[in-house]
């Protein structure tokens, strides 16, 4: 029987239309199927613990340039969103802590990081975009300023 090494697959329904976010979210979840592929594997917990590190890593790099764009645009649930960021990297980061300790990696954490980042790009991270798109729209100064009152 051969396992299934992929967690997560890119589907076009994820794009933002935003080429360098849409990037970063497919490096994400590159990271979370090599991740996948080393529990399978039953790898030692060195390789395992590095590649909890590039997701921490990556996450906050891909989450500080995400925040950096919805301010840039104002973003009116910017601080909503951050929290939702926050609270993935706070998982992250006790599973990351447990690993080291020694304790396996949990199939819950496993399922939360897959469920939360598609979860997360369908929902949160499209009303952003959605902004973004509408006010690029308008082109004059007076059409983007009460396109952000909306």
């Amino acid at each position: 029987m051969r396992k299934n090494t992929t967690l997560v697959v890119w589907q076009d329904s994820y794009a933002l239309g935003l080429e360098e976010i849409d990037r970063q979210h497919k490096m994400l979840f590159d990271i979370m199927n090599r991740l996948w592929a080393a529990i399978l594997d039953n790898a030692e917990g060195r390789r395992l613990n590095t590649i909890l590190e590039d997701l921490e890593h990556y996450t906050v790099l891909h989450f500080t340039e995400e925040e950096t764009f919805m301010r840039s645009i104002g973003y009116p649930d910017f601080d909503g969103h951050v929290a939702y960021h926050q609270k993935f990297v706070r998982k992250l980061m006790e599973e990351k802590e447990a690993a080291h300790a020694g304790r396996t990696i949990s199939l819950e954490l496993i399922h939360f990081l897959r469920d939360w980042l598609v979860n997360h790009i369908l929902v949160e991270d499209k009303r952003y975009a959605a902004q973004f798109r509408s006010e690029q729209g308008s082109s004059s100064l007076l059409g983007r300023f009460f396109a952000r009152r909306r």
